[in-house]
């Protein structure tokens, strides 16, 4: 055995025993890691995409683990205490229960937080997603846009007041000429009404792109 193979195995070992892997839903312990155990996972009822109309000659495809409850609401909203690895085991599941590793993008743009949101949680919960998705597709990840705007939490908007809020929320941080061409993937935690992620393609729409693609770990409908 080579010194660096012991040094892995032991590693391995060290970390096993220090912090043993579990469910990060129902904490039940498991013997090789992984985002959530078997039965949690067994929980998760796949769904087709769907495509986001933003006009009527043009939709962008949205790609989505599965509806947004248990167990993966648990882990979007633990983004409401700063849970990092939360956010980072759904871009996991993203990849592991979505078609997006087969979709054709060049770079990975999260939808951004207003710097305000941003200061209170620490990170940006769809920034740690793509993140992930890279890591796993060596694409990179791009910050195209800024949000400049900051907007209220959206849960109790009616739609036409979801958008109205996020309506000119999103900037293009510079003048982005190069991706033109390119195939975008947007990645946020979750859709609901689709008001900000509209506001935020519209936005990306002026560079040009080839194709958008987006990726969220649920949706609510």
């Amino acid at each position: 055995m080579n010194m660096q193979h012991y040094f892995f195995r032991t590693y391995h070992y060290l970390q096993h025993f220090i912090a043993p892997p579990q469910c990060a839903y129902c904490k039940r312990l498991m013997s090789e890691r992984s985002p959530l155990c078997t039965l949690c996972l067994r929980r998760i009822k796949p769904i087709v995409s769907l495509r986001l109309e933003l006009t009527k000659n043009y939709a962008v495809p949205v790609f989505a683990a599965s509806f947004y409850q248990e167990p993966l609401k648990s882990l979007v909203v633990a983004k409401s205490w700063s849970d990092v690895v939360a956010s980072s085991l759904l871009g996991e599941l993203i990849w592991d229960l979505t078609n997006v590793q087969h979709a054709q993008f060049d770079c990975i743009v999260p939808v951004p937080l207003h710097w305000t949101r941003y200061a209170y949680r620490g990170y940006n919960q769809a920034e740690e997603i793509a993140k992930v998705l890279s890591k796993k597709s060596g694409k990179p990840v791009t910050h195209l846009l800024t949000r400049g705007k900051r907007t209220p939490i959206l849960a109790t908007f009616s739609l036409a007041k979801r958008e109205e809020a996020v309506h000119d929320a999103f900037e293009l941080a510079v003048n982005f000429d190069m991706y033109a061409g390119k195939h975008l993937l947007v990645v946020d935690d979750v859709l609901t009404t689709g008001a900000t992620l509209k506001s935020a393609l519209r936005v990306l729409r002026t560079l040009k792109p080839a194709s958008i693609t987006v990726a969220v770990a649920c949706r609510a409908t």
